[in-house]
């Protein structure tokens, strides 16, 4: 069951891949999935969650990746919560198509320090623990 209302609202294309779609995780179950079945690493200023897709689904996919991003309310108030995601949400536009396998889905969690952190150590952290993601997904066989 999908709301095709959202997925024609929510789809953006990438400015170097014209070809590659990006899309935002929006269900609960999506999130879930992520965290039961996926690879995680832990940073001082958030959790970065990801799987990929199995192929039967990944052949009825029209986006390269999927992303989504989540801050509970230990982050702060409403006001630091929001400044949290959106943070989270500039991170994810900084990930190359070439970096993220094809119907991936990546989940980040937002920690208390994430507001205040500096952005060039949240762009180092967020780029390390991509590669240390994409490192465990291949070594246990998620990926073909």
């Amino acid at each position: 069951m999908t709301d095709t209302r959202s997925n024609k609202v929510y789809l953006t294309r990438d400015k170097n891949n014209p070809t590659c779609v990006s899309r935002v995780l929006r269900q609960r179950r999506d999130f879930l999935f992520v965290q039961h079945k996926g690879a995680r690493h832990v940073t001082a200023h958030f959790i970065l969650q990801a799987v990929v897709q199995p192929p039967s689904v990944v052949a009825k996919l029209t986006s390269c990746y999927r992303t989504g991003v989540t801050a509970s309310k230990k982050v702060g108030n409403a006001v630091a919560r929001n400044r949290a995601k959106r943070r989270m949400r500039a991170l994810f536009r900084h990930l190359e198509p070439s970096q993220a396998p094809f119907g991936t889905d990546y989940v980040l969690v937002a920690r208390h320090s994430l507001v205040q952190a500096a952005w060039s150590e949240l762009s180092a952290d967020f780029f390390t623990a991509a590669k240390r993601i994409h490192k465990k997904l291949n070594e246990a066989g998620f990926q073909e």
